[in-house]
């Protein structure tokens, strides 16, 4: 078993999304409640086609629109 199984954050869990450039992993609660990218300053590949990427910017439009 390598890092990617299990969450970052929470190693009793396992990941159900994982970072591509890193090759963390995140469980469902670290991705629905905190997504965020571990470098985001920094050029990644895999940025456009990544889930952690994508719901972090679901998550910013939600609150934006709930705010407004």
């Amino acid at each position: 078993m390598n890092m990617q199984d299990f969450c970052r954050n929470h190693p009793d869990r396992p990941a159900t999304a994982h970072c591509q450039k890193y090759g963390y992993g995140y469980c469902d609660e670290c991705l629905e409640t905190d997504p965020h990218c571990s470098e985001p300053e920094i050029y990644c590949k895999f940025r456009p086609q990544c889930v952690i990427n994508f719901q972090a910017k679901e998550n910013r439009r939600a609150a934006r629109q709930a705010g407004a």
